[in-house]
Parts: structure tokens; sequence; C-alpha cells
């Protein structure tokens, strides 16, 4: 029975991407392989996180475009690009170039605001100094848990 009268209509889920600083390749291959396991469990959508100079994915619209090859349904997004830092003819052909491989699924978010480094240097000094310790193994429980156990429960049903 739902929590909700109204049911969740869509789920996604965001992710920084899982890094092993000496071996990089292989968390753009975990970023990779998330996004197919979210596909395969139902999800709406998938987000990397665009941060410049910062922990996580290099290139998110990069990314993006290998996971569209590696997908058929579930929608790619950016959460979010700085438009501040972008060259916005590079930005537009790079986004326009993942739209049409994933056959439109791209649903590129933007800031207009100051890059948040910027905004609360002190925060962010604090939160990269805590450990890191997520790894691959917990995206995997976690999305099978919101796919398994929370969706069913606000009303949301797995795409097919």
């Amino acid at each position: 029975m739902p929590l909700s009268s109204e049911p969740l209509r869509k789920l996604g889920f965001l992710t920084i991407g899982l890094f092993d600083e000496a071996v990089p390749r292989l968390g753009h291959e975990s970023t990779l392989d998330i996004i197919e396991l979210g596909e395969r469990l139902g999800f709406d959508s998938a987000w990397v996180r665009h941060r410049h100079l910062q922990y996580g994915v290099s290139s998110p619209v990069a990314v993006l475009a290998a996971a569209s090859q590696r997908t058929s349904r579930i929608e790619l997004g950016t959460a979010v690009i700085p438009l501040g830092w972008e060259n916005p003819l590079r930005l537009a052909e790079d986004l326009a170039t993942v739209d049409i491989l994933s056959g439109g699924r791209l649903n590129p978010g933007v800031s207009v605001g100051p890059p948040m480094r910027y905004a609360f240097r002190e925060i962010d000094e604090v939160a990269f100094a805590l450990p890191f310790t997520f790894d691959h193994g917990d995206y995997v429980k976690i999305l099978t848990d919101i796919a398994t156990r929370l969706g069913p429960a606000l009303g949301w049903q797995a795409a097919s």
C-alpha cells in the first residue's frame, strides 16, 4: 500500500562516480555499471554530478555518451553544468551529440549562479576532509533497496 495518495510517477538517482585515484578508468566503468543497473532495476533516470576540479566524474557529458551506448531506455542527465565555466558553443555541440546518440534521452541540468566551490569554501574544505568510504557495493544495495522497497511504497512502478 502506497504511503502517499498520489503515486510517484518517476524515480531517478544521482551518482558522483566512484574512483580509485591510482586507476581512474575503474571509476568511470563503475559509474557506467551503476547506470546500467539503474536501467535494469527500472529507474526512469540517472544523473551524473558535474563539478570542475573536484573528486568524481571528470567529464560527465562524455560519460553520459558512453552510458547512452550501454542503455536503451533510462533518461540520462547532468546535475548540474555550471554554465559560467563552459564554452557555450562546445557545450551545445557536446550536449546535442549525446542527445542524438541517446535517441533523445538526455536531460541537461544547468546552473547560472557562481560555482559552489567559491560560494561555500568553508563547507567544501570540511566535506573534502572527511573520508569517502562509499563503494560500488553500497550503490548496488541502495539502488536495489530504492527500486524494490521505497519506490513501490511511494506508488512507483519500475519501467520496463
